[in-house]
């Protein structure tokens, strides 16, 4: 049979099938979408090929042989496409995949009888062995599975509102659509003679896959301008190279003679020297395209982990935001980038110097100033979008999805203000659910779209970046803080110099005042109480039992003001450091028996108890001045009675360590948590305290507490809270130290 035009067309599909598949499994070899759309692309070249094969044979022999070779490809590709459909759209069937495969083995084994194809059916344009028995079951098979293949593609359409994903859906869709015209080739194993042009199907087919790879990132291939370049350019030489050998070996080898045998050696012999020269080939062009159009390749983990590396190192946030810029523009090959990085609402603290023409420290006000409004507005609206959605904003998706109009979305908005800062695609920056910065990247120097594996190593970077940013930014401010800081420390300690040697001043005069009206007062009132005394004891004359009570009142108040007067020059000394003490030897327990006694009257009164439980061992003495600590024990017990409606106060001495602890346990009205932070300060008093007992001052507990000290001893109060009583302790050294 003769070679006309027509032969040539599976040839060509076959070819460009073939290299569409090793472009798209060389670009990504660990992706599960890309390594079954090679397999498919296999099978289909297999499909092509054989076909071409089989027109251009010279025998029948020839023919049913490469005929049963087209379907070592044609029965594989239904399952292949089921596969691929199912990987897209991210669902699993296993049984019904798995069935698929099984049927596909079983018709590869029948494909090689007599019960699947036999003998030729000869017609106008070509020839093709005729449908049997179990051809009939394949095509049932082969119609079952393109139909699930297309129902899941129109289900996952349907399902996905992501826009991106719809436009990939839809051309894989019209791709395979077309391809299906490729079934006509079954009507001649049927006797219908029809022109081959259903061959076309896989260029057609290859051409609105590269299309939807090129436009909408399929199969996440990432293709620079004109990336056609390399795939025409292979094909090109490719098939020039064979069509070259095929000329040279059947004529100069073997003088014109294009017999089976010579196509098998032609093409075994054509297909070494491709596989020998196709990457040898495509690394040479891709050098050139890398020089001329500004394509290159880069290594996601290794430009995160440099980013990373670098960004650990330094906390300058100028050297921060150049690093970014010069490491992310040299890598994925773009004009120009900025760097915003907001100091809080919508300041911008820097800006990599660019387009924008912002340098460090600037606030938005400054900004406007430096750039014309319209660019500041444009920048503050990305800021303000950025805050309530974490999306990335690419400028052709947009451009695209408002020329789709598929439905209204947010990001359309902001094309105009993307191409008023020279933006393609503009990257959120966050610490945690906070926004403080953003990547403004220009176009590619190639033209090229940014691709998903660009997004997301962006993505990946601004994660890391954010931090660094926001931990440079922060120790900007640090350091500008402390210059300021250290001013007004320097202001403010003078002040407090002068306003310190003021108070001392003050409280000098305030003690000596308390010290010498103290002295002033204690006489009159030392003769007051003599005088008193006197008329109780009758030293005047016989007094009525009216007059007692009143001059007992008057005695009793003489008493507390004395007592005031005597807390008043102790205070006075304590703090101007006159108090003198005698340390001698001191049986804390003897003197806690008589203050017992002292206070029996003044329990017997109240009807509370006061008792005193002895330790069960001696305890050895301690040295102090016994008059100082007897105030203590006084003012203790004194407080218990005092605040102890019902109840009364339990004394235990004991002995730790090489001290000897003094417990004062009642059942009065306690003390909150808050008031006892503050109960052994000079004139303090809890709220219910002052209801209960008017009289006091606040000095009792503060005396005992700077007398406890002064024996190089501790006083604290442990108390549950209102209502539920408390405990006063203090401890004194057996002995102290020098």
């Amino acid at each position: 049979m003769a070679i006309s035009i027509f032969s040539f067309l599976p040839l060509i599909s076959a070819i460009f099938v073939l290299f569409l598949g090793i472009f798209v499994f060389l670009k990504n070899k660990k992706l599960k979408l890309n390594i079954i759309f090679f397999l498919l692309s296999i099978a289909m070249t297999v499909w092509l090929f054989s076909t071409f094969m089989m027109f251009v044979s010279k025998t029948d022999d020839q023919a049913i042989f490469w005929d049963r070779t087209v379907y070592l490809g044609v029965v594989l590709i239904p399952i292949l496409m089921y596969h691929f459909g199912l990987a897209f759209s991210k669902t699993r069937n296993p049984k019904i995949l798995y069935s698929g495969y099984f049927l596909a083995v079983t018709f590869l084994i029948l494909s090689r009888t007599d019960y699947f194809v036999a003998d030729l059916f000869k017609y106008q344009w070509g020839v093709h062995t005729k449908a049997q028995i179990f051809h009939h079951i394949f095509l049932a098979y082969f119609s079952i599975y393109l139909f699930l293949f297309y129902f899941n593609l129109y289900c996952h359409y349907r399902k996905t509102k992501i826009g991106i994903e719809r436009n990939q859906t839809k051309y894989i869709f019209i791709a395979f659509l077309i391809l299906l015209s490729g079934v006509l080739g079954y009507l001649p194993a049927y006797g219908i003679g029809i022109y081959p042009f259903a061959y076309l199907s896989g260029l057609i087919f290859t051409i609105i896959l590269a299309y939807a790879i090129l436009k909408y990132r399929l199969m996440d291939i990432r293709m620079a301008i004109k990336r056609s370049t390399i795939f025409s350019g292979v094909v090109i030489m490719i098939t020039a190279a064979y069509a070259l050998a095929a000329f040279l070996l059947s004529w100069v080898v073997f003088g014109g003679v294009y017999t089976f045998k010579t196509q098998i050696i032609v093409g075994l012999i054509v297909a070494f020297l491709v596989a020998l020269g196709f990457r040898p080939l495509y690394d040479w062009l891709r050098k050139i395209t890398d020089t001329f159009l500004f394509k290159g390749e880069y290594k996601p983990q290794e430009l995160m982990a440099d980013i990373s590396d670098i960004l650990s190192q330094t906390l300058d946030l100028d050297k921060v935001v150049n690093i970014l810029k010069e490491q992310i523009s040299r890598a994925l090959r773009i004009d120009k980038m900025e760097v915003v990085v907001l100091e809080g609402g919508n300041e911008i603290a820097s800006v990599a110097k660019g387009d924008l023409a912002m340098t460090s420290q600037k606030t938005l006000r400054q900004a406007q100033e430096i750039k014309e409004p319209q660019g500041v507005k444009a920048l503050r609206k990305l800021i303000n979008y950025f805050k309530k959605q974490r999306e990335v904003l690419v400028l052709e998706e947009l451009k695209r999805k408002k020329a789709e109009k598929n439905g209204f979305d947010k990001g359309v908005l902001f094309i105009r203000d993307l191409e008023k800062l020279k933006t393609a695609l503009a990257v959120p920056l966050l610490v945690k659910d906070k926004l403080v910065g953003l990547f403004l990247l220009s176009f590619k120097k190639s033209g090229d779209m940014f691709t998903d594996e660009d997004i997301k190593t962006l993505e990946a970077i601004a994660a890391q970046a954010a931090i660094a940013l926001e931990n440079a930014r922060l120790y900007e401010e640090m350091k500008d803080f402390s210059k300021t800081l250290q001013k007004e420390v320097n202001r403010q300690t003078k002040n407090l110099r002068d306003a310190n040697i003021r108070l001392e001043q003050l409280d000098k005069a305030k003690s000596e005042f308390i010290s010498l009206a103290s002295h002033q007062l204690r006489t009159p009132l030392s003769i007051i109480k003599g005088y008193i005394s006197m008329m109780l004891e009758g030293a005047w004359g016989k007094i009525t039992g009216k007059q007692k009570e009143h001059l007992e009142r008057v005695y009793s108040s003489n008493e507390r003001l004395i007592k005031l007067v005597e807390d008043l020059l102790t205070v006075s000394r304590i703090e101007a450091g006159r108090l003198e003490f005698d340390f001698q030897p001191l049986a804390l327990d003897e003197l806690t028996e008589s203050m017992i006694k002292e206070f029996s009257q003044m329990t017997a009164k109240k009807g509370l108890y006061l008792k005193y439980i002895k330790p069960a061992k001696a305890l050895p003495k301690v040295k102090a001045d016994s008059l100082k600590i007897r105030q203590v024990i006084q003012n203790l017990i004194d407080n218990a009675l005092h605040y102890t409606k019902e109840g009364g106060a339990t004394i235990r001495l004991k002995a730790e360590k090489n001290n000897v602890r003094f417990s004062i346990e009642d059942t009065g009205i306690g003390i909150s948590s808050e008031e006892q932070v503050t109960l052994f300060e000079k004139f303090s008093r809890g709220k219910e305290i002052a209801r209960i007992h008017t009289e006091g001052t606040g000095l009792g507990l503060y005396l005992a507490a700077k007398l406890v000290e002064a024996h190089q001893g501790k006083i604290w109060v442990e108390s549950e809270g209102k209502g539920k009583g408390s405990a006063f302790y203090f401890e004194l050294p057996v002995k102290r130290k020098k």
